[in-house]
């Protein structure tokens, strides 16, 4: 089983820096039309990782042999994974200034209960603890949205849940796509199309102004270079030495940074009710990432152990 200090770290830090990416985000807003910002910071963000991505480049394995190399290939998927990121970001960006930056942390983090149900009707398992999950889940978005009732909902908040949608079949898009690119090349490439294509409609609302990008380079270094960079390196590095199920536990803490990020730089405050969706919800993610059989397996070693306890009794 890979486990790793290291590892641990690494995902630790990408979890740390992706849930104060919000708060970023919501502050870039003051100075900026939000896809003159997501333009520049995603470009910046994959022309960042240029470096990171050559490197890979010359440590060929055996199994990156077998991926596509040619410009036509990587440049489509690009296209199609670029333009869901593209999207992603740009719905957090136009519901930010509806919700709290706490709120949109716990309502985007829904897709880790969407891709696994995407997952069904593209024939893939699922297992009981992630419907356990899904019904603690939905409790605490209740408690999250809709305590309130329905009127409480705030335009920020469907745009949070239709960033988390398009966020978990850009999950799967990743999936199908990275059978024949290799990682490292299709996050960089990824972004740089996703700027791209927000370039289009920045200059048609609003126009490009080396004014606004100057008030709000802060933002947009933290959002390019170290949530989509350096986030996604660690992330990559942290994986490789950690165990899938604990790297997706630690990873959950975004949320909680997130949480975090609005009191301390917006001084959001959310209700008793509030913060108990959001506490819910947290402990969905942990309960839908743990694995089916880990109590048998836990009673099993229980049972060796007495077992093993039994004969040192008897042979002494």
């Amino acid at each position: 089983m890979r486990h790793s200090a290291k590892g641990n770290l690494f995902l630790f830090v990408a979890a740390l820096v992706w849930g104060f990416s919000l708060a970023a985000q919501k502050e870039g807003l003051k100075y900026i039309d939000p896809f003159i910002f997501t333009s520049v910071r995603c470009i910046l963000g994959g022309i960042v990782m240029l470096p990171f991505v050559l490197v890979l480049q010359k440590k060929q394995s055996s199994d990156d042999e077998e991926k596509i190399t040619t410009f036509k290939e990587i440049l489509k998927c690009a296209l199609c994974c670029g333009s869901l990121i593209a999207a992603v970001i740009l719905l957090q960006q136009i519901g930010l200034p509806y919700t709290s930056v706490g709120k949109a942390g716990f309502i985007t983090a829904l897709y880790i209960f969407i891709t696994p149900m995407i997952g069904i009707y593209l024939g893939k398992k699922t297992g009981r603890n992630l419907w356990i999950g899904v019904a603690i889940g939905l409790v605490g978005l209740y408690f999250l949205c809709l305590f309130n009732g329905i009127e409480a909902v705030t335009f920020g908040d469907i745009m949070m849940f239709c960033a988390a949608f398009l966020c978990s079949v850009h999950i799967h898009a990743i999936d199908h796509f990275v059978r024949r690119i290799k990682p490292a090349v299709l996050t960089c490439s990824q972004f740089i199309v996703a700027g791209l294509i927000c370039v289009i409609p920045a200059v048609f609302f609003g126009g490009i102004t080396w004014t606004a990008i100057k008030d709000a380079w802060i933002p947009i270094i933290y959002s390019g270079v170290i949530a989509c960079a350096v986030g996604y390196t660690f992330q990559t590095m942290g994986q490789k030495a950690t165990n899938p199920n604990l790297a997706c536990l630690i990873m959950a803490l975004e949320t909680v940074f997130t949480l975090f990020s609005g009191w301390i730089f917006f001084g959001e405050i959310l209700s008793i009710h509030e913060y108990i969706g959001c506490g819910m919800m947290f402990l969905a993610i942990i309960v839908s990432q743990l694995p089916d059989d880990l109590f048998i397996r836990k009673k099993l070693r229980k049972k060796e152990n007495a077992d093993k306890e039994c004969i040192d009794i008897y042979m002494k």
